[in-house]
């Protein structure tokens, strides 16, 4: 028996479609340029525009250039929340955790802040666990926050460090914004970010990108005593990273 093909609505999914052509690119998006990536009219494009607008789904600039809106940042937030991908990701944090026997988190964006989402105590008899599920703050000297504004859009990361100071918690932690810039740059060329007693004296860190459909939704972290996570740190890396691989298979298509 052959299966019917379902019948979608046209309008909707040009809609979903425009929105994932404006997702994709680092700055706003004119409604001429959009019109040609989807090869309709321009007035058809402006009609969808403004019905996106107003339904909070896209934002218009001072340029008249369109990017995400509020709604989205919801939707995103919803989605996590309501245990999707959350679910599917806890149980590679809880085999990376056993695998390591080191403490691992699951962090991500929430709210406009770095929330740890999820957590796994390690097997290790001396074993870190200064960071509870619901933490946040201080992105800018933890493993997962330096990992994930890394990786976030240029004007995500600015908002961030604009409305968050750069405390200073130890003498590790990275106080100028250039240098934590820098620190950027080094995290995306190599994939994983490193945190050496920056958040917790004797507490030294690495965190991974989790990617789903080429983007980041979240790190997981392995937090380790310092004079261990200097003897083992690339078996701790090499461990993590295959925990990220297999976490973003769960979301290959």
């Amino acid at each position: 028996m052959v299966e019917q093909r379902k019948p979608h609505i046209a309008s909707v999914m040009k809609a979903f479609f425009a929105l994932s052509v404006v997702a994709e690119r680092p700055e706003s998006i004119s409604a001429k340029a959009l019109a040609e990536i989807m090869s309709a009219p321009l007035p058809t494009t402006y009609h969808l525009l403004h019905t996106l607008v107003a339904a909070g789904a896209l934002a218009k600039g001072g340029n008249g250039n369109y990017r995400l809106g509020p709604r989205i940042g919801m939707l995103a937030d919803a989605y996590l929340e309501q245990g999707d991908p959350l679910e599917r990701l806890e149980a590679p944090l809880r085999a990376l955790a056993a695998d390591t026997g080191e403490s691992a988190y699951l962090s991500a964006w929430r709210h406009g802040e770095i929330e740890v989402v999820a957590m796994a105590e390690g097997s290790h008899a001396v074993r870190v666990a200064n960071l509870q599920r619901g933490a946040f703050g201080n992105g800018h000297a933890r493993a997962s926050g330096k990992l994930l504004l890394a990786y976030a859009r240029d004007g995500v990361r600015e908002q961030y460090l604009k409305s968050h100071p750069l405390t200073k918690l130890t003498p590790n932690t990275i106080t100028d914004k250039d240098l934590l810039r820098k620190e950027f740059e080094v995290i995306r060329a190599r994939g994983y970010a490193i945190e050496k007693e920056e958040f917790t004296l004797d507490v030294s860190c690495v965190a991974a990108p989790i990617l789903a459909g080429g983007r980041v939704i979240g790190a997981y972290t392995v937090s380790s005593p310092t004079s261990r996570f200097q003897r083992v740190s690339q078996d701790l890396i090499a461990t993590l990273v295959k925990s990220c691989d297999t976490a973003q298979d769960l979301f290959a298509e």
